[in-house]
């Protein structure tokens, strides 16, 4: 008798057991605000800050003419709508008052110092409408750069006025997608208005107290960073083609997934280079040439932006 050609599902073997109570190992399950094994992502360890600074550095020197184009068109806005022409405040004024009141000779120290907060203050402070115009610029200028550095990471040239038209195409989802994030700030905001008042009203007495404040104070922070870890990444992802923001924060929210404490550190070491960056630049020349440390100050606050887009953008692609 001829034999029987053997189908596919007698060539296919089952799988071997080797004890009949042999059970599968279950993955690892992560919950928000449990306390649990620390879970190890499979993916590899994200590159230090230093890396991703110098990746981003490369990014803004590849598009260095649109940068260049860039940082001119937004301090010409930021000059007319936000800030004016005129400085917010007289250095010279300040350093008067003090010397009558403290004496000429601590009277310079205390003038730099008084004149570096203010510089920092008038970045912050401003009319409804002067924050509205900087709201607005934010958002267009994010988008933009954010077209730009994809477009150059794909290998095509592109230029200013192309990001500020073709940038523009996801701006609802990307606006949505940002009221979460300050949905998300809300406990810090309350957070820093009870410690404010708190403390400027003198209603705290002893160092315990103090400290139980600001403890309440960083916690609060804390919430609101470790919930903005994500939805800041989500920013990036909800700019590709035909993404919603619901589908952009929950797949920011597993990008991030095991690794939302490394991504929140890494988020916090850009402000503090631009903090110490400030401080190391700005300050000594408020003592030397008050003039021209308000216009470094101010061109440094406008290349924030794009070199913020760019070590988040690099933070991102790293993530992928």
């Amino acid at each position: 008798m001829p034999k029987s050609k053997k189908t596919n599902t007698q060539i296919v073997k089952k799988p071997k057991i080797l004890s009949p109570d042999a059970k599968l190992r279950k993955k690892p399950l992560y919950k928000s605000f449990r306390l649990h094994k620390s879970i190890k992502h499979p993916a590899p360890k994200l590159p230090s800050w230093w890396i991703l600074l110098k990746k981003s550095a490369r990014l803004l020197w590849a598009n260095k003419k649109p940068i260049l184009g860039f940082a001119v068109l937004y301090g010409l806005l930021n000059l007319l709508f936000v800030r004016g022409l005129q400085s917010p405040f007289d250095i010279d004024a300040i350093d008067q008052v003090l010397s009558d009141t403290l004496g000429s000779e601590s009277a310079n120290l205390e003038t730099g110092f008084t004149a570096f907060g203010l510089l920092v203050g008038a970045s912050t402070a401003g009319t409804e409408i002067t924050r509205l115009y900087e709201f607005i610029f934010f958002i267009v200028s994010s988008l933009a750069l954010i077209w730009l550095y994809r477009q150059q990471q794909s290998g095509n040239r592109v230029s200013v006025k192309m990001a500020f038209y073709r940038g523009m195409y996801p701006l609802i989802p990307f606006v949505l997608v940002l009221m979460v994030v300050f949905l998300q700030a809300i406990p810090l905001i309350v957070g820093n208005t009870f410690y404010t008042t708190v403390i400027s009203n003198d209603l705290v007495f002893g160092f315990f107290e103090h400290l139980v404040w600001l403890v309440f104070l960083l916690l609060t922070a804390l919430l609101s960073l470790y919930m903005m870890s994500s939805s800041l990444i989500a920013l990036f992802v909800v700019t590709l083609p035909e993404m919603t923001p619901m589908v952009a924060l929950r797949q920011a929210r597993e990008l991030v997934r095991y690794r939302r404490f490394a991504v929140l550190r890494k988020i916090g070491i850009l402000f503090l280079v631009f903090l110490v960056a400030i401080v190391l630049i700005v300050l000594p020349l408020i003592f030397i040439l008050p003039t021209v440390a308000e216009w470094t100050f101010f061109a440094i606050t406008v290349l924030a932006i794009p070199v913020s887009i760019g070590y988040l953008f690099s933070l991102y692609r790293e993530l992928l």
